[in-house]
């Protein structure tokens, strides 16, 4: 164990010493200023400042961190543009900070000041973007700004009142409904927060806490190599948020030891993909999206979390069962030689992660903290144990003032990223706002949806994964909560089940061919073909397409409603994800027939289907009950020949 911390550590300094030192303290100074703000410094020293100038430091630390990433064989012209656009990043941001309060109340009495800010935050803003994410973003940016400006040659009910282009760019560069809005301000003071407590959390040895953990968890039984992959990355994912971040983390042991055990390199690289994608989606700490969806909800964050749990237990119960049934199937046996120690022995080892785990869960769940408020708790506890652990030298999981360093500075890398984006994302949806577009897309798709409910939903899962295809989740999930969740709502849908379903569908594009991000890096690693992984990612992750339609018809399965109702709607699917699973791999405890393996899909499916609202809640109770007859009628026989054979 204290060799993969000794080797994470090294690698992650050799990234760091990379940096420039400019760059390094730029990345230092975003996660501060995140502090600064979340524990409400200035208001403390008396100081009135508007979240709007702690954003525009961050924004402008995070583009110049952008521009001044080194890369190999650059040349010397473009290593001076880069310092240059770094600098005038830099510059931007002390600017805005310092002009905000003036500009943001009297801008028609600065025209100039203003359109020449929105010309830099706009310019700055694309490249470096290009840089990060590539044009897709940006083309829906500059078709929205070009409906600003030409609304009025769009024929139809989409018609827009034309803006003068210097009208929307000084909007763009000085409004806190664009650029320095809700969006930046949650990725700058909430996601930051929270990747610097995921950050500190895996320094102070929370990775091979997980690992061993998930050993011990995982147990000895058929694919117990690939059940140790599922249950570190989704123990992995509580702290990660991101995909890649968990496939590239957990999938260097999983992958080589879900090989060993003799799954195929496409199998293995599936498996690990669709866990780690699940690591969105896993409370307590979920991806950037979540954060943001309880803002716009304006809903507490543990809220989110808990309508999430459910969900995610059945996300990982589904990859669970496909891998013993296909295990039992190829006859793939147990691994054997995983160092599986006691759990008092890992817990033990693992105390730092325990803690910082049990002081953001009680200051989240117990005192109704804010979410970014309990992670700087818990960022603070794991900080000073940590720290005087290792000064102490009582314990493997200390760390000393360098590491700390290191981890406040990496997370000012990873998240600038964010902020980019986000800040982005902010200027569509201003543009859709200002423009009145947004309204019109709504009205639109609120016509189309009055016809038929199911289709407007297929729709729009259709987007979102079109749009993931180039986009990362947070974004995605922007859009689709500025377009699509506010017509579900008026439709009926459930607020929390609606915003639900287009941060699935943005989420899914990570295991959804032909992109997939998170299967290409499996395969990577799994040295398999990027086509098929992504093939065995799409088969292992059925259950995901499925569950939030699920939700949206049976929104108990987000802990709305009674509890009898919430119980019933986990059972059933936990039935039909096993039903469903049994008839797709041909396999259960023991091989299906041809007959029997289409009775257990088609049931299954009917299982979760919404019948309640065809033929009433008998209909759906009687398929449930022939669900549970046939899964324990195909069962127990095969119990019973094994306490023969024993």
């Amino acid at each position: 164990m204290m060799e993969t911390t000794a080797v994470k550590d090294e690698t992650v300094n050799v990234r760091l010493d990379e940096m420039g030192l400019v760059s390094r303290f730029l990345s230092l100074l975003v996660p501060v200023l995140a502090l600064v703000w979340v524990v409400a410094l200035p208001q403390r020293l008396g100081l009135l400042i508007y979240p709007e100038q702690i954003v525009a430091l961050m924004f402008g630390a995070s583009l110049a961190v952008v521009y001044l990433r080194r890369k190999a064989g650059d040349a010397l012209v473009l290593r001076i543009a880069n310092w240059g656009a770094g600098c005038l990043s830099i510059a931007l941001g002390i600017y805005v900070s310092w002009r905000f309060p003036v500009l943001s109340e009297a801008t028609h009495r600065y025209p100039t000041e203003a359109l020449l800010l929105g010309i830099l935050v706009t310019a700055l803003s694309m490249e470096a973007l290009r840089r990060v994410v590539g044009w897709t973003l940006i083309i829906i940016f500059a078709l929205l700004f070009a409906y600003a400006v030409f609304g009025d040659w769009v024929p139809g009910s989409l018609q827009g009142r034309p803006m003068a282009a210097a009208d929307v760019l000084r909007f763009l560069g000085t409004d806190s409904s664009a650029v320095w809005g809700q969006t930046l301000q949650i990725a700058a003071f909430v996601v930051v927060v929270f990747v610097l407590f995921g950050g500190l959390l895996i320094a102070c040895g929370g990775g091979d806490f997980f690992t061993q953990l998930a050993m011990r968890v995982a147990g000895r039984g058929p694919g117990n190599s690939a059940k140790v992959a599922v249950t570190a990355s989704a123990l992995f994912g509580t702290v990660s948020g991101s995909a890649v971040s968990n496939v590239m983390s957990t999938g260097i042991m999983t992958i080589p030891l879900m090989k060993r055990a003799g799954f195929t390199p496409a199998q293995a690289g599936g498996i690990e993909a669709v866990a780690s994608t699940g690591g969105q989606l896993m409370p307590p700490v979920m991806g950037a999206a979540a954060f943001l969806m309880a803002e716009l909800l304006m809903v507490p964050y543990k809220a989110v979390a808990l309508a999430a749990m459910l969900p995610a237990i059945l996300y990982y119960l589904s990859v669970y069962v496909q891998i013993d049934f296909i295990a039992r199937r190829d006859n793939i046996p147990s691994l054997s030689g995983l160092d599986r120690r006691g759990i008092v022995s890992v817990v033990r080892d693992g105390w730092l992660a325990v803690l910082g785990f049990a002081v953001l869960l009680f200051c989240i769940f117990h005192w109704n903290m804010r979410a970014e408020v309990a992670a700087v708790w818990a960022f603070g506890a794991l900080a000073v144990t940590g720290l005087a652990a290792g000064f102490a030298r009582s314990s493997k999981q200390g760390m000393n003032w360098r590491q700390m360093l290191n981890v406040v500075i990496d997370t000012g890398r990873t998240t600038c990223d964010v902020l980019l984006i986000t800040a982005v994302s902010g200027m569509i949806i201003g543009l859709l706002s200002t423009t009145g577009l947004g309204f019109a897309l709504s009205m639109y798709l609120l016509e189309f949806g009055g016809t038929s409910l199911f289709g407007l939903l297929l729709v729009t899962a259709l987007i979102g994964i079109v749009l993931g295809l180039g986009l990362p989740t947070t974004g995605v999930y922007l859009l689709m909560a500025a377009l699509a969740a506010p017509t579900l709502v008026q439709l009926g849908v459930e607020p929390m089940a609606a915003h639900m379903f287009v941060l699935y569908y943005g989420i899914l594009s990570m295991i959804t061919p032909p992109i997939a991000l998170a299967s290409f890096a499996a395969s990577s690693l799994a040295g398999a073909s990027k086509g098929q992984t992504e093939i065995e990612a799409f088969r292992f992750g059925w259950i995901a397409y499925f569950l939030p339609f699920l939700f949206i018809y049976k929104p108990w399965l987000l802990l709305i409603g009674s509890w009898a109702h919430i119980g019933y709607v986990f059972a059933s699917s936990v039935l039909a994800l096993v039903l469903v699973t049994g008839g797709l791999v041909g396999h259960s405890l023991k091989p299906l027939g041809p007959a029997l393996r289409c009775a257990w899909l088609s049931i299954g499916l009917l299982v979760i289907a919404p019948l309640a609202e065809i033929g009433g809640d008998w209909l759906e109770y009687g398929i449930s009950l022939i669900g549970l007859v046939l899964l324990v009628s195909s069962l127990v026989p095969t119990r019973r020949e094994t306490s023969v054979r024993t």
